[in-house]
């Protein structure tokens, strides 16, 4: 079986993504394990490949995306919020592209471990017709596949879980380290509007070290980087800036460097999701749905940004330990099994 891996995010540098991949890439070595996989991605191609070298990567072209869509025998979208156009139009105009290039070559889309942020952005009628070719779709959480069944023309979705659960359940990342507080501050072209106070309330945590964990390497407006460039000197000095992603090195090797902490306050969904797995005091700031979504999923606190420092202080004196998913990472799994049974068919 081929499988065309038709989003093309990876390799942006956000380890999320990384985490989500390395999840598949280890539940269809059980469930297919000769399965070939092809990705065209327009960033660097040489450390995908050195990272993921399951993965066939391949230039974002036309020439060479028409290939891709005749040769393969599914296509699969496969994690994040693809649907999603409040910040931009870039991720459904793809999408737009590939549903055509699919329906030409007549060859099947499914979407595996997606989210869907707002029941909003399923009223455009372009998702509408993207979601409508769906031969199957199973998404992140509950909430997700909800928002999907309720379409006017759904297609047959099925609630699961973040595939980040099953890398994670084989590679654990660093045990939550005693005394340190991690901070993962990301409001997606926006600013923490009680950043002042937040800062203040965290820095009178009992705790022995502060950590400003950068998930995205890049230098984004509103991320992990550009936010603590902005800090004062003396913020600086405090928060030690941590950006573990070194491009093409293998994922356990940069998870070593991921610093879990006693204490996680995240604005980042999969760095929850390592939190967890780390054995972390987790509290979520609440900039959009998935955030939500996931505070639920782990029970953990979820803090309005514009929210006082002494609730958030509060949260955090009040955080525990939350148990390590394990069931979430079955589902996923048995997801994975699902999509290739289904996939089958079109071999």
């Amino acid at each position: 079986m081929r499988i065309h891996l038709g989003h093309h995010f990876y390799g942006a540098g956000n380890l999320g993504d990384d985490f989500m991949l390395a999840g598949f890439l280890a539940a269809l070595r059980v469930s297919a394990p000769v399965a070939r996989l092809t990705c065209c991605v327009p960033f660097a191609r040489e450390p995908l490949a050195r990272r993921f070298p399951e993965i066939e990567w391949l230039a974002y072209d036309e020439t060479t995306r028409t290939r891709a869509w005749e040769e393969c025998d599914v296509w699969l979208g496969l994690g994040g919020s693809p649907f999603q156009s409040a910040q931009s139009r870039w991720f459904v105009d793809h999408l737009v592209e590939e549903a055509a290039g699919c329906e030409r070559h007549e060859r099947p889309m499914f979407f595996l471990g997606v989210g869907v942020q707002t029941a909003t952005e399923l009223e455009n009628r372009e998702v509408q017709r993207v979601c409508g070719k769906a031969a199957g779709i199973w998404t992140r959480d509950e909430a997700s596949a909800e928002r999907i069944g309720a379409m006017a023309a759904a297609p047959p979705v099925v609630a699961a879980a973040d595939l980040a659960h099953i890398y994670f359940r084989g590679t654990r990342p660093p045990a939550a380290a005693k005394g340190r507080l991690t901070l993962v501050a990301n409001f997606d072209y926006g600013s923490w509007e009680s950043q002042g106070a937040g800062l203040r309330a965290l820095e009178g945590v009992a705790a022995t070290e502060w950590v400003w964990l950068a998930q995205e390497a890049r230098e984004l407006a509103g991320a992990e980087r550009a936010l603590w460039g902005g800090l004062s000197v003396a913020e600086q000095k405090r928060w030690r800036l941590v950006v573990p992603e070194r491009a093409g090195e293998a994922l356990p090797e940069v998870m070593a460097g991921w610093p879990s902490g006693e204490w996680l306050v995240t604005a980042r969904y999969h760095a929850a999701i390592a939190g967890a797995w780390a054995g972390s005091k987790i509290v979520i700031l609440a900039t959009n749905e998935k955030l939500r979504g996931i505070a639920e999923e782990l029970g953990v606190a979820l803090i309005d940004l514009k929210a006082e420092g002494r609730s958030l202080a509060a949260a955090v004196a009040a955080a525990e330990v939350v148990g390590k998913p394990q069931a979430r990472a079955e589902v996923a799994q048995a997801a994975v099994a699902a999509f290739v049974q289904a996939s089958g068919r079109y071999v």
